[in-house]
């Protein structure tokens, strides 16, 4: 049982640091609400992001420390999208 407390309480806690990153960004409260620490039968702790609407990724991905110099190439958009 400790060791699911201390899963638990290490969810909850990283979620609300990715609450409040989010915020700082400009996520809209209705998305950011949707973030919640959980853990599994097995013991294993993870942080649910929920659906965020494009704009809101774009804000997320734009607060990123991604090197934009790195060979990593941005995904090709579907056809017919604009980009």
């Amino acid at each position: 049982m400790d060791q699911y407390k201390a899963a638990r309480a290490e969810a909850d806690h990283l979620a609300a640091l990715m609450r409040a990153a989010l915020i700082r960004v400009g996520v809209p409260e209705a998305e950011v609400s949707r973030v919640r620490g959980f853990v599994t039968g097995s013991g294993r702790a993870y942080i649910e992001l929920g659906a965020l609407r494009v704009e809101s990724a774009v804000r997320l991905r734009e607060a990123l420390p991604l090197d934009r110099d790195s060979t990593l190439a941005a995904p090709t958009p579907p056809a017919g999208t604009p980009g």
